[in-house]
């Protein structure tokens, strides 16, 4: 059944809890750090700061694991970096680390949605995840705009359910200003641009931007990998990346012989698909060991293909790789060693912490900020929005609710929104009536008095969900399975809407964000009932779908 089927790349999905009602990271993040560096001055442990959304306090260093011949850089201590970094080649390590059992037995004893949360504190080892669908130029309105009444991406449901596809992954950097083809290399997904000894400016920073983009895609890049053909490209412009990364986002870059790997912050909710709390201790126990040349257990499912995925296991002049026997490989212990947590996670600062949920979030909403980061994106949007479409090339929408930076490629993200597939297709129909039906009234979406998020009765998503079923199931050729299942069903395009944070959870409830209605046909004037078999009154504004225009 298709528990699980996103419109994703050609990685895996992100796992979580079941319903998409994650624990929120913060008390994980200090399990995490304080599992991972026991000890700190004076016998401090990192606590988490309250909020929406904990980030971890820092400890006294940032230091990636050190390897063989490996290009380690890092960052300051505790403060945010202020000037150019450079990477440099770290000497190799007298011993390694030894596992982390405490990180092991939390994560074995975590129920599933507490283990996504505990081990992505740990290894922050997730892609961005972006809206597409940008609005064209002449939709630009201004900042304080509530999207509940702004321009809109709706597209027709007839049309959606033909053309929508799947993100298959960076192919390019979209750039704002027009320039030429660098060096005429052929496109395609990860080509490495040519270039001779005197590529220009322009060409330089199209190299830099679609790196810099892979690595946000793809915290681990091997050269041997499927993203192997942008590896030369990441080292080629290693110090440049590694400064920007951590001057930008706090994150440091380690670069050994034949691997990238991006040190992110953990986010809630962004977990290995599949994974259970067993493998993840699994995982966590045999990385230390296969860099330190022991024998280490696999016999968790999933494990032993995610580390020949990462490259840390080859096959050896046995055969192909078996999850049934064990066979001879070759381990890269270099990659094992860079693979594990930071000894220490990256430093936060609101200017940090911002940023980071810009770079890797759907959407940052200003009622969901600390006080200073509030004040500080209130402060810097504009600049902000500059600075990355400058370094991911993605572009603002600006919002009186808040911001969000959209992939105008729609490949920047790890779940696609619109996406082919049933849950796709189905969540978006599925918000697009939920805002019809619960838009707030125009003179109620006037800052300071807008809305960020309106209640949804269970009985309107029941009706809402059941009316869709019925016009498009079987004639958009729909999962059979979903269709005669419409409990698992609800509960997966509802997650699915909750992870691109379209909807989040209120108690045993769910609110519907305003940032939901740019899916959402423009409102017309007048309330209009709810017309389907399965509808619920409801005093809503009923939206003129005819007159959307189709934008993508």
């Amino acid at each position: 059944m298709e528990q699980h089927e996103y419109a994703t790349g050609p990685g895996e999905g992100p796992g979580g809890a079941a319903g998409g009602r994650g624990v929120g990271a913060g008390q994980l993040t200090a399990y995490a750090c304080a599992d991972v560096h026991p000890e700190l001055p004076s016998g401090r442990t990192p606590e988490p700061r309250t909020g929406p959304r904990a980030e971890p306090r820092t400890g006294p260093s940032i230091e990636p694991h050190a390897g063989p011949r490996t290009e380690a850089c890092t960052g300051p201590s505790t403060e945010p970096p202020t000037g150019p970094r450079t990477a440099v080649r770290a000497e190799p390590a007298a011993e390694v680390p030894p596992a982390q059992p405490g990180l092991a037995q939390r994560l074995a004893e975590a129920d599933p949605a507490a283990a996504h949360d505990l081990f992505t504190a740990a290894f922050g080892l997730y892609g961005a995840r972006h809206f597409g669908g940008a609005l064209s130029p002449e939709h630009a309105v201004p900042a304080g705009t509530s999207w509940w009444h702004g321009p809109t991406v709706h597209l027709s449901a007839a049309l959606r359910l033909r053309e929508c596809r799947p993100v298959r992954g960076l192919r390019r950097a979209p750039r704002v200003e027009p320039g030429p083809p660098v060096g005429g290399a052929p496109r395609g997904r990860h080509r490495k641009p040519e270039r001779s000894p005197g590529s220009t400016p322009h060409e330089i920073a199209v190299e830099r931007r679609t790196a810099a983009r892979l690595l946000a895609a793809h915290p681990l890049v091997t050269a041997a990998g499927p993203h192997g053909a942008g590896f030369p490209l990441i080292r080629r412009h290693a110090d440049w990346l590694a400064e920007r990364f951590l001057t930008l986002l706090g994150y440091p870059l380690t670069i050994g012989h034949s691997y990238a790997r991006l040190h992110k912050a953990g986010l809630p909710a962004r977990g290995l698909a599949g994974f259970t709390p067993a493998a993840y201790a699994c995982l966590v126990r045999a990385l230390p060991a296969l860099a330190d040349g022991r024998e280490a257990e696999l016999d968790e499912p999933g494990v032993r293909q995610l580390l020949v995925d990462w490259q840390v296991l080859t096959p050896g002049g046995h055969g192909a790789p078996s999850v049934e026997r064990e066979v001879e490989r070759e381990v890269d212990r270099e990659l094992a060693r860079a693979l594990g947590p930071l000894a220490a996670p990256p430093a936060t600062t609101p200017e940090l912490a911002v940023r980071r949920r810009l770079a890797e979030t759907p959407v940052v909403l200003l009622d969901e900020l600390t006080a200073p980061e509030r004040r500080w994106l209130l402060d810097h949007q504009q600049a902000e929005a500059e600075l990355f479409a400058d370094f991911l090339g993605l572009e603002a929408e600006i919002r009186a609710e808040g911001m969000a930076l959209l992939d105008p490629a729609d490949e920047l993200t790890d779940l696609a929104l619109p996406g082919s597939g049933t849950l796709a297709q189905a969540a978006l129909l599925l918000v697009e009536r939920l805002v019809e039906e619960l838009r707030p009234l125009p003179e109620a979406a006037a800052p300071p008095a807008v809305p960020p998020a309106v209640l949804i009765s269970d009985a309107l998503i029941d009706g809402a969900l059941g009316d869709i079923t019925d016009e498009y199931g079987l004639k958009a050729g729909w999962s059979r399975d979903y269709l005669a299942d419409l409990t698992a069903f609800r509960r997966d395009a509802l997650d699915l809407l909750h992870r691109m944070q379209l909807i989040a959870p209120a108690g045993r409830a769910w609110v519907l964000r305003a940032p939901a209605a740019r899916y959402a046909p423009e409102a017309e004037l007048h309330p209009a009932p709810g017309s389907g078999r399965h509808s619920r009154p409801t005093t809503g504004y009923r939206a003129a779908a005819p007159t959307a225009t189709v934008l993508f």
